[in-house]
Formats: structure tokens, C-alpha cells, sequence
């Protein structure tokens, strides 16, 4: 694959529309979850029904590993399209599946446990559709575009979770709800579809790339590997705390109701939207390496500070904690995929990538809320809640540096 010929318009919407299909599709089910609960599981309380709904949403812990194993193989071993051909074309097939699928007044057990074997496949697949799109894309671009297309890519995560949103909102406002949810999957399947179709007119970049035994090349690069998973895990973390765990921790400590946290959510999450290409553009001009340091060190410095000043901080303030926290999490994010593409050669790139991502996603950036609210619950201090993020910044600063020395 060469990096220095001019990027084709399909490359760009195949790659995008793969990861904003996955986005939308993931974000769905959590959406919809109140709304599954009672049709899965009719012969339970509400408060049961959820916690089962919700306890299918972590079976990606397992899956998305494994997922990232299977592609990162194909992707290497036989080429990047056909890795992303058929985890798009995977993913299409099971949400429409979903969207026709019977629920438990029709077929009784078997809808729970369809339900779970689905969220096992989707996770499985999408995990061969995050890293891989972008590498894809980024393999096929000028080197110099590389920060601007990490942010852009970066944009169709935040587009696809902005309509999974909007389409529960609107079902749910229209009181649709009751089959409106099949609706939402059938639109995510014929998405998928469409950008199914286009990869098929991708070219195929013939010679297979020459990757080795999987598991070899995991520990020969284990190096690149960890730092990936570090810093991908802090990078997750970053929205966790920005865009979920202030949600319910900030009622828990000050006068603002979690009516009011949830509203700013959609703004919070346009605003991100809306300054990807702006931070991916600046850090092709100050260095990607220097400005995800900045953006890991600002959070080091200012996280437990700002934390302290929650309790009896108004509205106003908050909301100017929660734009901040945004902006320098979308720093840090803008240009990491083009970070991580560099520390890995392109024989075992989407393999080493992927798995990184998933391992540093699902075990390090996943428990961010729940392990922060217990250790918040545990001392009792404010700024506890931001302590395991604090430490992520911290190490991922350290790395930062010394993959940065290294590379000069």
C-alpha cells in the first residue's frame, strides 16, 4: 500500500460510513435498553428486566479481543478490504436480524439468549471495523493529511452515536417506541448494506502482506502493543468521565439534577463533533505527539482541582467544566489513530492496532465509571472520583514521552 497517491472518495466513504454504521449500531442498544427490557424480559420487575438488559452490554469485554484477533489476521494476511468487507457486510446481517427477530411472548427463552448470541456477533465484528477503517484510510492518504483524516474518521463515531440518539428520541416522542425499535436496526442494517456495496468497488491491493503467526507477532510487539492499550484506554476514559460519569456523579455532590446533566449531552456531544477537524488540523501543524502530551497533561494537572470546586459550583460553571473536559478530550483523540499507525509496521499493523484498541477499551477505559464512583463511594472525597483517571494520564504522559523520544 503506498501513503503518497491522492485518497479516491470511496476509499473515504467506505471507511467512514463502516465506523459510523458500527458507532450507531453499538450506541443503539444502549439507547434502547429501557426500552428491550420489558420485551425480553416480560416475567420480571422493571428494575430486573434492566439490570439483565444491561448485563448483555459487557459481553464485548470477551468478544471485541477476539474479534480484533480473527480481522487483524485477515487484514494483514490477505489485505485491509477484505478484512473490512466482511466485517461490515458481518455486522449488516445481524442487525437485520434484530430488527425481525421475536420477542419473548413469541418464542419465550429463546429471544433473551438471541438477544445475547447478537451483541456477542456485533461486538465480535465491529471490533474488525474501528481501527481497521482507519487504518485504511490513513494507509491510502498523504502523510501530510493524516491528523486532519484521524480527526475526520474520529467525527462518524461521534455522528453515528448522534443518530442512534435522535432516532430513540424521535420513536419515543411519536410514541412509536413499540416497533419504532425495529425500525432503527432495519436503518442501521440497509446503512451497512450500502456501505457493503461500496467496498466491493474498493481496489484490491493485491499481494497479501506477508503476516506471520498472530500470537507471535503479538509478543514480538508486545512493546507497541501495551502503549496502545494504555493510551486507547485513556482515551476512552476521557469521554467516560466527560460524557457519562459526571451524568450521575455531579447530582450525587451538587444542587443540579440529573434532568439538567442529561440535556447538556447532546450539546456536549455536537460541540465534539464539531471540533474534531479543527484539533486534527492543528495537530498537523504543532505535532500530534505534542499535543495528545498537552491534553494528557492538562487532565494530570487540572482533573482533581477542577473536581474539588463541584460542590456548591453553579450551573454555569459546570457547564464550562464539561466544555473544557470535552475539548481536551478531543485533543487527545483527534490524532491518535494517526499516532498509533506509526508505531507499528504495516505487516502486522491491523492486527497489533486492533487488539490494543480492544484490550485498552474494554479492561482500562470501560470500568472508568464504575470503578470511579467506588472509589468515590469508598473515601468519600469529591475528588477521589478522578483519581484512576488522574493515573491514566499520568502513564500515558510518561509513554507519550518516551515513544516520542524514540522516535526522534
Amino acid at each position: 500500500m503506498t501513503a503518497q497517491r491522492a485518497l479516491s472518495r470511496i476509499e473515504l466513504w467506505s471507511s467512514c460510513l463502516g465506523n459510523f454504521f458500527e458507532h450507531y449500531d453499538t450506541a443503539l442498544f444502549s439507547f434502547l435498553a429501557p426500552v428491550l427490557a420489558p420485551l425480553i424480559f416480560p416475567n420480571e420487575d422493571l428494575i430486573t428486566a434492566l439490570i439483565l438488559t444491561y448485563a448483555m452490554i459487557p459481553l464485548g469485554m470477551i468478544a471485541r479481543p477476539i474479534g480484533a484477533l480473527l480481522f487483524g489476521y485477515i487484514g494483514d494476511r490477505y489485505g485491509r478490504r477484505e478484512a473490512l468487507f466482511w466485517s461490515l457486510g458481518g455486522m449488516s446481517i445481524v442487525s437485520g436480524c434484530i430488527a425481525f427477530c421475536p420477542i419473548y411472548l413469541g418464542v419465550g427463552i429463546v429471544a433473551p439468549i438471541f438477544f445475547c448470541v447478537a451483541r456477542i456477533l456485533q461486538n465480535l465484528l465491529a471490533s474488525g471495523e474501528t481501527m481497521g477503517g482507519a487504518l485504511f484510510l490513513l494507509e491510502n492518504a498523504p502523510k501530510e493529511r493524516h491528523d486532519f483524516l484521524s480527526s475526520v474518521y474520529s467525527m462518524t463515531t461521534i455522528g453515528g452515536i448522534l443518530l442512534a440518539s435522535f432516532g430513540v428520541s424521535v420513536i419515543s416522542l411519536y410514541g412509536h417506541i413499540n416497533w419504532g425499535w425495529r425500525a432503527l436496526y432495519l436503518i442501521g442494517c440497509l446503512t451497512g448494506i450500502f456501505g457493503f456495496v461500496l467496498r466491493r468497488k474498493l481496489p484490491s491491493y493485491s499481494a497479501p502482506i506477508g503476516y506471520s503467526n498472530p500470537i507471535k507477532a503479538l509478543w514480538t510487539h508486545r512493546k507497541p502493543l501495551s502503549i496502545i492499550a494504555i493510551v486507547s484506554g485513556f482515551s476512552y476514559a476521557n469521554y467516560s468521565v466527560a460524557l457519562l460519569l459526571m451524568n450521575g456523579f455531579v447530582p450525587l455532590v451538587t444542587s443540579v439534577t440529573k434532568s439538567q446533566m442529561m440535556s447538556l449531552n447532546t450539546a456536549l456531544l455536537v460541540l465534539d463533533f464539531c471540533a474534531l477537524p479543527l484539533f486534527g488540523w492543528i495537530a498537523s501543524k504543532i505535532s500530534r505527539e505534542k499535543m495528545m502530551l498537552c491534553s494528557s497533561l492538562t487532565i494530570l494537572l487540572l482533573a482533581i482541582p477542577l473536581f474539588r470546586m463541584l460542590p456548591g459550583i453553579t450551573l454555569t460553571g459546570l457547564i464550562g467544566i464539561r466544555i473544557f473536559l470535552v475539548l481536551v478530550g478531543v485533543a487527545f483523540c483527534a490524532p491518535f489513530h494517526a499516532w498509533a499507525m506509526e508505531l507499528v509496521p504495516p505487516s502486522h499493523r491491523y492486527g497489533i492496532i486492533s487488539f490494543g484498541y480492544a484490550i485498552g477499551c474494554q479492561l482500562l477505559g470501560g470500568p472508568t465509571v464504575a470503578l470511579s464512583l467506588w472509589i468515590f463511594k469508598t473515601t468519600g472525597i469529591v475528588s477521589s472520583v478522578v483519581w484512576y483517571w488522574s493515573l491514566l494520564a499520568l502513564i500515558s504522559s510518561l509513554l507519550l514521552v518516551r515513544s516520542s523520544y524514540e522516535k526522534r
